[in-house]
C-alpha cells in the first residue's frame, strides 16, 4: 500500500488541478450515495427520528410532568402520533442538563422544531469549517456534509455537529483564551458527558488547569439549573436509566450493527466475555496512552480532536454511526494542511475509511483505523506555518462567548 501511496503521491507532486479533479469525483460519488442513502432511510422511518425524543421529552417537561423523561415507554407514546409506520422503543437518554438546550424548542410543532434544530446545527459547523478550511474549500466542505455519517446526523437530527463545533472551537482557543475553551468544553460535557471523557487527560497532559477548572464550573452551573427548573429526581432516574439504554443499544441487532466503538467491533468478531473485557481494557489504555501522547507532542487541531473524540470512542462502550460525524472536521483539516502529495494522499485515505462507519458491523473497524491511523500519522513540514495562520485567523473571528 505504501509503494503505491508513494507513486500517487509523485504524480500529485505540484498538480493542485488533480486534487480538485479527485476531491470533484469523491463529492459526486458522495452526492449520489447521499441521495440513495436518504431515500432508504425516510422509506422506514420519519426525518429527524433521533430529535424527535429530545423535542418529546423537553416538551414534556415544560408542559406536563419532567419525571416521565426518563419513562422509555412513556415517553415512546408521547411521540407515537409523530413516528408514522416506525415501530420500537425511542428513549431519550442524555442528562438533565441538554433540557435547558431542547426546551427552546418546546414551545413550537415538532416539524418547525426540527427544520430550526437541523439548519442551525448544519451552518454552525459549515461557518466553523469555513475559517479553517482555505484550500478546495467548497470541495471539502461538501465531502465533509455528504460523507454518510453526517448525512446521518441531518436526517435523524442528532447533537453531533454541535457537539464538534464546540469541540473543534474549544481546542482552538486553548493557548490564547483558556477559559472559553473551558467553557466550550463544559457546555460540549453538560449537553454529551461521554465525549469529554478524556478531557482531564488531555489537559492534565498539556498543563492546562484554567481549562479544566473552567470545564468543570461550566457543567457545575449547567447541573445546578438544571435541578433548579427540572428538579434533581430527574437526575437520579437518568443515572438509573443508563444501565437500561445500553442493554437495549446492545442487544437490539438493528441497533447493534450501527455501533462504532472497538467494543462494537468486539462483539461482531464473536469474542467471548472475557476476551470482550481484555479487548476494552486494550483499547481503554490505548485511548488514555493515545489523548496524552498526542496533546504533549502536537498542536495539530486534527490529531487532537482524533485523540480526545476519537479516544473517548476507544473507552466507550457504544456510539452509533452517526457519531462518527465528530470525526469529519478532522478529516476535513487533514484535507487542507496536508499540502505535501504524500501526507494528502494520506488524509485523502483516512477520509475513505470514516466514510466507511455507516457500514453495517464493519463501520467500527473503520472508525477504528480512522483514528489510529489521523492519531499517531505525524503532520508533513509544511503544517507549522498554515495551520497556525489559520488558527489566529480563527480566533480572531470567535465571538467571546
Amino acid at each position: 500500500m505504501f509503494v503505491g501511496v508513494f507513486s500517487v503521491s509523485r504524480f500529485l507532486r505540484g498538480k493542485d488541478y488533480v486534487k480538485l479533479g479527485v476531491l470533484a469525483l469523491a463529492v459526486m460519488l458522495l452526492s449520489w450515495l447521499a441521495w440513495q442513502h436518504t431515500r432508504a432511510i425516510l422509506h422506514l422511518q420519519p426525518l429527524g427520528i433521533d430529535f424527535l425524543p429530545m423535542w418529546a421529552a423537553a416538551h414534556e417537561a415544560v408542559f406536563h410532568n419532567p419525571n416521565r423523561i426518563y419513562d422509555f415507554i412513556g415517553i415512546t407514546r408521547v411521540q407515537i402520533p409523530l413516528l408514522a409506520h416506525f415501530h420500537g422503543l425511542r428513549p431519550y437518554i442524555y442528562p438533565p442538563t441538554t433540557l435547558l438546550v431542547f426546551a427552546l424548542f418546546a414551545f413550537v410543532p415538532f416539524a418547525l422544531a426540527n427544520v430550526l434544530w437541523t439548519t442551525t446545527s448544519l451552518a454552525l459547523i459549515v461557518t466553523t469549517m469555513a475559517n479553517l478550511v482555505k484550500r478546495q474549500r467548497v470541495l471539502i466542505l461538501a465531502a465533509m456534509v455528504l460523507s454518510p455519517a453526517s448525512v446521518l446526523v441531518v436526517i435523524t437530527g442528532q447533537v453531533t455537529f454541535v457537539i464538534a463545533v464546540l469541540t473543534v472551537l474549544g481546542l482552538l482557543s486553548l493557548k490564547t483564551r483558556p477559559i472559553v475553551a473551558g467553557v466550550l468544553f463544559g457546555i460540549a460535557g453538560s449537553i454529551k458527558p461521554q465525549v469529554m471523557v478524556l478531557l482531564p487527560v488531555a489537559m492534565i497532559a498539556i498543563g492546562q488547569w484554567r481549562v479544566m477548572a473552567a470545564a468543570a464550573t461550566t457543567a457545575a452551573v449547567a447541573a445546578l439549573a438544571s435541578i433548579a427548573v427540572f428538579g434533581s429526581e430527574a437526575w437520579i432516574e437518568w443515572l438509573a436509566a443508563m444501565p437500561r439504554f445500553e442493554h437495549f443499544i446492545m442487544h437490539t441487532p438493528g441497533l447493534e450493527r450501527g455501533v462504532i466503538t472497538p467494543t462494537g467491533l468486539g462483539i461482531s468478531l464473536g469474542l467471548d466475555p472475557g476476551a470482550l473485557d481484555v479487548w476494552r481494557l486494550a483499547f481503554g489504555v490505548g485511548g488514555i496512552a493515545m489523548a496524552w501522547t498526542v496533546f504533549r507532542k502536537t498542536e495539530d487541531p486534527a490529531r487532537r480532536l482524533v485523540a480526545l473524540l476519537g479516544g473517548g470512542l476507544f473507552i466507550s462502550p457504544y456510539a452509533m454511526h452517526y457519531d462518527a460525524a465528530l470525526l469529519a472536521p478532522a478529516a476535513a483539516l487533514m484535507l487542507t494542511h496536508r499540502a505535501a502529495p504524500r501526507a494528502w494522499v494520506m488524509a485523502l485515505f483516512a477520509g475513505a475509511l470514516l466514510c466507511c462507519a455507516a457500514i453495517p458491523h464493519w463501520g467500527a473497524a473503520a472508525v477504528t483505523a480512522f483514528v489510529i491511523l489521523v492519531a499517531l500519522t505525524r503532520e508533513d513540514a509544511s503544517f507549522r506555518p498554515a495551520v497556525q495562520a489559520q488558527i489566529g485567523a480563527a480566533q480572531g473571528s470567535e465571538s467571546p462567548a
